[in-house]
């Protein structure tokens, strides 16, 4: 049997990420797809089902620098998209790092429309530190929707506890990783999101809070909902700002460049 070539690595992690392997596979064209987690592998298992023709092949784990480059030599891949989430710095810093001593690999960075514009009763900070220590000066309960990773900044605010309702994953890590840092009971709301502006306002009023915390995770994070649910409840949103995204380009436009590379692979 004819040995398939892969010549597209995606790492993805997003409803983007999502969305490039769906066209991927509907386009035929085989490709390797990097997700960090068990969950994030599971959230495809409805498109490596469809996958009849063997196209996508899910590869597992955390990656640093030397990882990615070991990998790219193992698998010579012409086009590298990188559609992990617009706050993970850490992995898009160590794709460009691995992809660019690699002489003629081609790096498409996918970057996700920002959200709702700047309106009152929100509070912008530079990263979840900075969030941290503003809420450390102000009272009431909050509603943390930035994920479990960096849930360990805010146990430094007093009675954090009592205090704080976080909102993560439904995954087996997302729950120990709370429960190690002394979140325990109605404190831990494992959900799947996006969630709908009716949602959002649900929790914020029946936990009480004064406060949301947000990234701007565009349309596809679900930040405009989060957004008219706070000023639907009269709490105020603490928004991280992203970081300095770099050069990079919409989700439809990589669609188009990937059509136009296949095209000329196809010649």
């Amino acid at each position: 049997m004819k040995e398939i070539k892969r010549n597209i690595l995606l790492f993805a992690g997003t409803t983007e990420g999502r969305q490039l392997a769906e066209y991927l596979q509907e386009a035929g064209q085989p490709f390797v797809i990097c997700v960090a987690t068990d969950y994030g592998r599971d959230l495809l298992e409805d498109i490596w089902k469809m996958d009849h023709a063997g196209c996508m092949e899910v590869r597992q784990g955390r990656l640093d620098a030397a990882e990615m480059e070991q990998m790219l030599y193992e698998l010579q891949p012409a086009l590298v998209i990188d559609a992990t989430h617009p706050y993970a710095v850490e992995v898009t810093e160590n794709i460009r790092k691995a992809c660019s001593n690699r002489a003629g690999l081609r790096l498409i960075r996918c970057l996700r429309e920002p959200g709702a514009a700047y309106m009152p009763d929100v509070v912008h900070v530079p990263d979840v530190e900075s969030a941290a220590a503003w809420l450390s000066s102000v009272p009431g309960n909050i509603l943390v929707t930035t994920g479990s990773k960096e849930l360990a900044a805010y146990t430094k605010i007093e009675n954090y506890q009592q205090r704080i309702y976080a909102r993560v994953l439904p995954s087996a890590e997302a729950v120990a990783l709370c429960r190690s840092l002394g979140f325990e009971g109605r404190h831990i709301i494992a959900m799947q999101g996006p969630f709908s502006e009716e949602m959002n306002l649900v929790q914020l009023r029946e936990y009480g809070c004064a406060y949301l915390v947000t990234k701007d995770g565009g349309a596809a994070g679900g930040f405009a909902e989060k957004m008219r649910a706070a000023q639907k409840a009269g709490v105020a949103a603490v928004v991280i700002d992203r970081p300095g995204s770099g050069e990079g380009v919409s989700l439809e436009e990589i669609k188009g460049q990937v059509k136009e590379w296949m095209d000329h692979e196809k010649r």
